[in-house]
């Protein structure tokens, strides 16, 4: 803020800090005292030193008061002036405005290889988040100016400086199926043949295991493995998973090595986030694809499996035959998917990839490294999940979560706890359904939504043989009860 002061019989701006009554005062105080030292009247001498005459005296005095009088005024406007600003004026820190476009932001370059740029939540002073500047010539501490053409590079920089960092530890599969071919009909090839197939896969560690889609190795003669180098070097299998789709590979020759690529963790990602696909698809080359990750929670089934795989990661990047078994990246390079199929309706990719949770293959992969083969822990019952219409068939409150137990295993664990199954029939949406059996609401204290969630903390966190509390409602009543987990049937 400023104000008015009077400097040599000169107005100038004095700054003073917003809000600051004390400053602004003492400096109007100032200059009215400063006046009327200048309007005070003592007694008048002459050159010589003589007490004038009282006509001259009277005179001199007449003459200076209406010099100073107006000083005085302007003084006093000063000082109301200073209260005004000093005292009255609006706090504009506090004041909120609205930009059409919004200025460039001054940024500090740093040096880094991949261009990052800090969330907006994670801002916590009111200072312009500090942006690393793609270009490669900047020196540390230079200003640069994020402009659209900066945002461009940058986004070039993150996209290249994935594709290098992780194309090293992606592989493309080339698989060699025998068939037996026979017929009697004029012109029907018959005998032995070689079918050829095709994937992709990734580096677990650095021995040599390879990542992939078991429905992409399956009933394999022969597993070629084709690095981005354009190194080609044979496979064995090591164990597969028909429940998740996944399958190990070892490459044979101790002497091919490449590195093993960075796993990241598949709870944390979210919808809008960058998505990136790395894979060999239609054999052609390595390529690279993006887009985002659309949503999170799918479940599928796989084709050898009468089990479903939850937390399954769906996504917009383009993947086609050829990606199966590759990674899905986040914008970090890390893991977060192992894309396994497509929704289409024409064989070719229409927007929705589904790729299989990376910390499901945490837990698969090293037991099929070690025993070949994996074993899940297992309930025992067919459920679906509560919907208001199902509550208030079942006299529920319509609001009420959980998993309706459908039907109960023979000699299952929950049959051996006591576990209820649906007793009677109701139609709910023009479609008959059982109602009346336990509805699972909590499991170890962890509440349950639907029966996804049942399944997801089934596989992710109990074994077989572990103990685990379940809260359900039976009859409109909770109660709890202990489940000994069995494990899966072949």
């Amino acid at each position: 803020m400023a104000i008015p002061s009077m400097q040599r019989g000169f107005p100038v701006w004095v700054m003073f800090p917003e809000r600051d009554c004390r400053a602004a005062l003492a400096m109007a105080k100032a200059t009215l005292e400063r006046y009327r030292s200048d309007a005070h009247v003592g007694p008048e001498t002459d050159q010589t030193g003589q007490v004038g005459s009282n006509v001259s005296i009277a005179k001199r005095i007449f003459t200076r008061r209406r010099r100073v009088l107006p000083a005085l005024a302007v003084a006093g406007l000063a000082l109301s002036l200073a209260l005004a600003l000093a005292c009255g004026q609006p706090d504009l820190a506090r004041l909120e405005t609205v930009e059409l476009t919004p200025p460039a932001v001054r940024t500090v370059a740093q040096p880094s290889d991949v261009a990052t740029v800090s969330p907006p939540e994670a801002v916590e002073s009111e200072e312009r988040p500090a942006v690393e500047e793609p270009t490669q010539g900047d020196t540390p501490g230079t200003e640069t100016e994020l402009t659209a053409a900066a945002i461009t590079a940058a986004h070039d920089m993150v996209m290249s400086g994935i594709y290098e960092r992780t194309v090293p530890s992606v592989v493309g599969l080339r698989v060699l199926k025998s068939i037996t071919i026979g017929g009697t009909a004029p012109g029907m090839p018959q005998g032995d043949f070689l079918s050829r197939a095709a994937g992709s896969g990734f580096v677990w560690d650095d021995e040599g295991h390879i990542v992939t889609n078991k429905h992409v190795i399956d009933e394999a003669d022969r597993i070629i493995v084709v690095l981005s180098d354009g190194i080609q070097t044979d496979a064995e299998l090591v164990g597969d998973d028909p429940d998740s789709d996944l399958a190990v590979i070892r490459i044979t020759d101790e002497s091919v090595r490449p590195p093993a690529i960075a796993l990241g963790d598949s709870d944390t990602i979210k919808p809008g986030q960058l998505a990136v696909a790395i894979g060999d698809p239609f054999s052609r080359g390595f390529s690279m694809t993006s887009g985002i990750i659309s949503a999170v929670g799918r479940t599928i089934n796989p084709t050898d499996s009468n089990f479903s795989v939850p937390r399954v990661v769906q996504h917009d990047a383009a993947t086609n035959p050829g990606n199966s078994g590759g990674p899905l990246l986040n914008r970090k390079g890390e893991v977060v998917g192992i894309n396994t199929q497509i929704i289409s309706e024409t064989g070719g990719f229409s927007g929705v990839g589904l790729a299989i949770p990376v910390n499901l293959a945490k837990l698969v992969a090293p037991s099929l490294i070690a025993n070949g083969s994996y074993e899940y822990p297992f309930i025992g019952i067919r459920g679906v999940s509560m919907s208001p219409d199902i509550a208030l068939a079942m006299e529920l409150p319509a609001d009420t979560r959980g998993a309706l137990v459908l039907a109960v295993g023979s000699g299952t664990a929950a049959e051996e706890a006591g576990l209820r199954a649906s007793d009677r029939l109701t139609v709910v949406n023009g479609a008959e359904l059982p109602i009346g059996g336990d509805v699972i609401t909590a499991m170890n204290g962890t509440p349950m939504f639907g029966m996804d969630d049942v399944v997801a903390y089934t596989v992710e966190h109990t074994q077989p043989g572990d103990t685990v509390e379940f809260t359900i409602m039976r009859d409109g009543e909770e109660m709890q009860m202990e489940i000994t987990m069995g494990a899966r049937p072949e």
